[in-house]
């Protein structure tokens, strides 16, 4: 395999862990790794976890520490999802048009894991995605690639932004489940933008693979009006979208503090590169937390539960979206 992460950028990464020191190294499509480990630099990443149980947002190079320490999480344990995603079916078939993502946990233990090895081998592997590794002090190492843009800015007004929903293994046609919580995701953008004033263009949904499975997408671009916020009430109002929580999103986000037995951390949240005005925000998904220290480490996968889910083939779609991501962490 060709070397994707300069051993200058290992080096230095290697150097932050060691010395405690938060520092992320992000890989854009197309794009080099870039290493940062300082606020000062131009561009710059922030990791944002949605549900608030932390900070709102931890900047790379400021040095403020997690507020608690974020331990590996436990297993999801089949039986139990399985029986939860059943009273959580039955609940949202009484609601009517609703949606709940459900997420859980797969762990392991690779002492001798070269983590950033592994990075190159998933971002090598997902050559179109948006690939992240971070430390942060109490949070522990996350590594992922994201195929979900948040939100895009490019001067001097430009925004983009995408509904990505429904999974399937790669190739398979697309079913009624699929493309109706695609478009609980859509019109909630839709939503969003006409509320807030902007004006914009839609096109899709499309099918985008990912690795071993696809995804459908519809993308929405278009100016930002000039009374508005450049980025921050947008991707505010945005974040969470139904793709990571569900509709109604209140009812939705208490399902989820009471199904999951886990803390989403940075799962769920996001990432924003800057670069002067310009800046893009992913949505971490597709991630796994890693501790160092121990050799262990948590893989966190979600699908979207509709009243026309199935408990058994939800579980199968979580493991498809996870098992790249174990592969690269058990070699």
């Amino acid at each position: 395999m060709t070397q994707l992460i300069k051993n200058s950028i290992r080096s230095r990464a290697i150097h932050s862990l060691a010395a405690g020191r938060a520092f992320a190294i992000y890989r854009l499509p197309g794009k080099a790794p870039h290493y940062i480990d300082t606020c000062d630099d131009e561009i710059r990443v922030s990791v944002t976890p949605w549900l608030g149980l932390y900070a709102d947002s931890y900047v790379i190079g400021q040095g403020a520490p997690a507020a608690v320490e974020a331990s590996i999480p436990y297993a999801t344990r089949k039986a139990t999802y399985i029986s939860r995603l059943e009273k959580l079916i039955s609940e949202l078939r009484r609601r009517g048009i609703a949606k709940t993502v459900i997420s859980r946990v797969i762990t392991g233990k690779n002492p001798s894991l070269d983590i950033l090895g592994a990075a190159e081998r998933l971002w090598t592997a997902l050559p179109d995605s948006m690939g992240y590794l971070f430390y942060i002090p109490g949070m522990n190492v996350w590594l992922g690639a994201t195929p979900e843009k948040l939100l895009t800015i490019t001067p001097p007004d430009l925004f983009a932004t995408e509904a990505l929903a429904g999974t399937l293994p790669a190739g398979s046609p697309w079913n009624v489940k699929n493309y109706e919580e695609q478009t609980m995701v859509a019109s909630f953008i839709e939503d969003v933008l006409v509320t807030a004033g902007y004006k914009f263009n839609e096109i899709g949904p499309k099918t985008v693979k990912y690795g071993n499975i696809q995804h459908l997408c519809t993308a929405f671009t278009g100016h930002i009006p000039d009374a508005a916020d450049k980025a921050g009430h947008l991707r505010d109002v945005l974040a969470p979208t139904p793709a990571l929580s569900g509709l109604p999103r209140e009812l939705a986000l208490s399902d989820i503090a009471h199904i999951e037995s886990h803390q989403r951390l940075c799962y769920g949240g996001y990432i924003t590169v800057k670069h002067g005005d310009a800046e893009a925000s992913y949505v971490t998904i597709r991630c796994a937390q890693y501790d160092p220290s121990s050799g262990r480490w948590a893989i966190y996968a979600g699908g979207g539960i509709t009243p026309k889910s199935v408990p058994e083939s939800e579980w199968s779609e979580t493991e498809a979206k996870a098992s790249l991501l174990l592969s690269v962490l058990s070699n």
